[in-house]
């Protein structure tokens, strides 16, 4: 082969094993993880979802296989940009860094005011968590400074309160407004409704009101509304769910609270919690009881809200699993679900108001079992970045997990496994170059060897 020749098939073929490598940097993941293949990680059903990490509940505080999980939450540190998970355990609050989320770290436990609970709650407000528990009678509101697990050096450790709000004492969730500084804990011993906390300063809570006309509350989302409504445009307003209805209220006057709607649907068991799209056009409620009363699979039910005074209802979505749902949050426009026997399970939003959503990712925690049962996938964190969203079960203890969807939202089946979409694209076009770059350079060496003097 003349020299030329050899050089030219040189450049295509490096170009080619470009394309070649991209392409498995693409289907691979970080060193130390189980990439969902086949639609399997590490024995756990998946569709675009890579398991990173899995700590039981015994490696994070649970004193014995009698402890449970429940809710959790996360804590980005503003200075260091260290990510910690804080875990609710029936005897406490545990924290897990996940700074490295392929070697995550319990660092130490947050002993319960009182007694155990099988639910906790946890919302975090200037560095500082707050800390719920309902069925205990003088449980309260429990402060703690998240800067102290910057400075752990032997974990674990055990951690005392920084400061004790003792204004009720069961608290069945708890939602955190940080436009606006205030808590907003439901279906207390004090107000079954809304139970409404000033945080302004975190480490001494203060009593700012109660909206009681939500009845049993369960759960809600609070926010400065800024969505198509311009009548209600700055002003604070709860979407909350409750035993018998969900309702809109305006808490802007913590003296004075009004209701805007009261709603039902049909179907209607127990209307659990929801959230806003990211323009408050829409709320996606989880009713965590239809499908266990109704005998239908697992169903999310969708509000237009252009006009908050009178929501439009447009219908539901069914997943095609038969579990209970529970705790939804959504991030760039995609839902991330928490449905206890299913596990997590993600939808792309883009269709609405149409419901045609599409089903891009899954990862179920609970392999054996879609059951109606209210144990396994708790509760969801999507806001960490680079992907990665944590997952907390009952029993199945903290799943630190990375998407890996699609460009082009596609249903999965769980036979399905991951690709990167970005970088496959990268490498399609590298493998196609190397295949054309070849004959290219051949035709212009036909044309030109003379001129240039090749041999």
């Amino acid at each position: 082969m003349r020299p030329y020749r050899v050089r030219i098939f040189g450049i295509a073929l490096l170009l080619l094993l470009a394309g070649l490598t991209g392409r498995l940097q693409a289907q691979s993941t970080p060193a130390g993880a189980t990439a969902c293949v086949n639609g399997m990680a590490a024995g756990y059903p998946c569709a675009n979802v890579n398991l990173l990490a899995h700590l039981e509940l015994t490696e994070i505080g649970a004193s014995d296989g009698t402890v449970t999980g429940s809710d959790h939450w996360g804590w980005t540190d503003p200075s260091t940009g260290r990510q910690f998970v804080i875990f609710g355990l029936s005897n406490g609050t545990s924290f897990i860094e996940i700074t490295d989320p392929l070697n995550p770290v319990y660092l130490g436990i947050l002993p319960t005011h009182e007694g155990t609970s099988n639910y906790r709650d946890i919302k975090v407000y200037q560095n500082h968590a707050f800390i719920i528990a309902d069925l205990l009678p003088n449980h309260g509101l429990q402060v703690f400074d998240l800067s102290q697990l910057l400075s752990v050096n032997s974990p674990p450790v055990t951690f005392g309160e920084t400061a004790h709000f003792d204004g009720f004492g069961p608290g069945h969730n708890l939602w955190i407004n940080e436009a606006t500084g205030y808590g907003y804990i439901f279906r207390t011993d004090t107000c079954t409704g809304t139970y409404m906390v000033d945080l302004a300063t975190p480490d001494a809570p203060a009593f700012a009101g109660c909206f009681p006309d939500d009845g049993q509350a369960s759960d809600a989302q609070c926010v400065v509304y800024a969505g198509p409504d311009a009548a209600y445009t700055g002003r604070e307003l709860c979407f909350t769910g409750s035993d018998d209805t969900w309702t809109i209220a305006d808490v802007t006057d913590k003296n004075n609270p009004t209701q805007i709607d009261s709603l039902v649907y049909a179907g209607l068991a127990r209307a659990h919690q929801g959230t806003l799209t990211e323009d408050h056009r829409y709320w996606i409620l989880s009713d965590t009881m239809d499908e266990a009363t109704n005998g239908h699979n697992t169903r999310i039910y969708v509000w237009d809200l252009l006009d908050i005074d009178a929501p439009q209802y447009l219908g539901f979505y069914e997943y095609g699993t038969s579990a209970r749902d529970h705790n939804i949050y959504i991030n760039n426009g995609i839902s991330y679900q928490t449905n206890w026997r299913a596990g997590l399970q993600i939808l792309d939003l883009a269709p609405l108001p149409s419901l045609s959503f599409t089903e891009i990712g899954y990862f179920d925690i609970v392999p054996d079992s879609n059951s109606v049962d209210s144990t396994g996938a708790w509760s969801n964190f999507p806001w960490w970045g680079n992907d990665i969203v944590t997952v907390s079960g009952t029993q199945q203890g903290l799943f630190v997990l990375q998407t890996d969807l699609p460009t082009t939202p596609t249903d999965v089946a769980l036979s399905q496994f991951s690709n990167a979409g970005t970088a496959r694209s990268i490498w399609i076009w590298l493998v196609v170059g190397g295949l054309l770059f070849f004959p290219v350079v051949l035709w212009w060496r036909r044309d030109n060897h003379n001129s240039l003097g090749i041999k």
